[in-house]
């Protein structure tokens, strides 16, 4: 049997003690609490949609040709056995993680296409395929989503998975989303910054988890931006502990998290997708690293490359920026292949 529950919030002085940053809703909308350098002020929403479907190309912005792809061995993703970590990359940010014993579904998509607007805008996956299918997958016991942005949330895959996952936990304002999609209200978990709770998976193992902060924006359209709340998770087993990013630019939040909850075991931090223009929402691969060091990281997975072109930058730039930025600062940094598992053991 599944059961979930959560914690109670803090109390207003208790965060006041602590400063860890908080969402700020305001007229329907979340405010991102992060400061913002008013030289680099983002631009209107609507200037964003613009400028990535008009964005300029950059030279092998996406390979030349269709990358190989490494279908992912379930039996090795999700092993029968309740102790370690398995970490599981999908390509961008869509990863299975089994975590001492319990289940993991973090951001999947699994269709090829993650454009609000592919026969205008195509953005079409490097590989022919996704590494894994919904109908390959076992019972899963909880699917995190970090935000609604197309390239985490994807309707097709959440359709395909729903009869076979314990609960969506997902931040706030996301699960209306969901339901339309045909989830069950019932399966549905939403939360807000720093707020907890714990999942007792099939195997009867128990995981902790945490809803963290995230220096991003929400919205599938013109008109519901940041209507949702976006978010980084924690996860925590009897054994292991973990952190994925989401997508975020860099801010004080990461040594919150580490202080708060690190040391971990593994980080997954988003590594492409960046520009000047969006800085704010997206981490440059130096950045990330900082980001890792600041969580109190034992090794770092980069994720948000390799399967889709979002931004005007060299499809290998993310991973060599990152290599290069890693080796600098004696960063156990992990390149595994779409596809493949890394294991985790004490």
């Amino acid at each position: 049997m599944i059961c979930l529950s959560s914690f109670a919030f803090a109390s207003e002085e208790q965060l006041s003690d602590t400063g860890r940053i908080q969402p700020i809703f305001q007229d329907g909308k979340y405010v991102n609490p992060f400061p913002i350098d008013s030289s680099k002020i983002q631009p209107q929403r609507s200037r964003s949609i613009f400028r990535f479907l008009f964005r300029p190309k950059a030279e092998n912005s996406k390979p030349a040709k269709l990358l190989p792809t490494k279908y992912a061995d379930v039996n090795n993703a999700l092993p029968k056995e309740q102790n370690g970590l398995y970490v599981t990359w999908l390509g961008h940010s869509s990863l299975i993680v089994q975590i001492d014993g319990v289940r993991i579904l973090i951001d999947p998509v699994f269709e090829n296409e993650v454009s609000p607007v592919p026969l205008f805008r195509s953005v079409r996956r490097f590989q022919k395929d996704a590494p894994v299918s919904a109908d390959e997958l076992p019972f899963i016991d909880a699917v995190f989503i970090s935000h609604d942005h197309y390239d985490h949330l994807n309707a097709k895959t959440i359709i395909e998975l729903a009869s076979k996952v314990g609960y969506f936990l997902v931040p706030i304002g996301v699960g209306v989303y969901l339901k339309r999609w045909g989830v069950s209200s019932e399966k549905i978990r939403e939360y807000t910054w720093w707020q907890e709770g714990k999942l007792q998976g099939k195997s009867g193992q128990m995981l902790r988890f945490a809803c963290t902060p995230a220096r991003h924006r929400s919205g599938r359209s013109l008109y519901d931006g940041n209507t949702s709340l976006w978010a980084s998770w924690v996860l925590i087993g009897h054994t292991h502990r973990l952190f994925y990013s989401g997508d975020t630019g860099y801010g004080v939040h990461f040594k919150q998290i580490g202080h708060r909850f690190g040391p971990f075991d593994v980080t997954l931090i988003e590594n492409g997708q960046y520009n000047v223009r969006w800085s704010h929402n997206h981490l440059f691969p130096e950045d990330g690293i900082q980001a890792h060091l600041d969580l109190r990281g034992k090794y770092m997975i980069p994720v948000h490359w390799g399967s889709f072109d979002l931004s005007p930058h060299n499809w290998r730039e993310p991973i060599e920026r990152a290599t290069r930025a890693a080796k600098e600062q004696g960063i156990n940094l992990l390149t595994p292949q779409i596809g493949e598992t890394v294991k985790f053991l004490r």
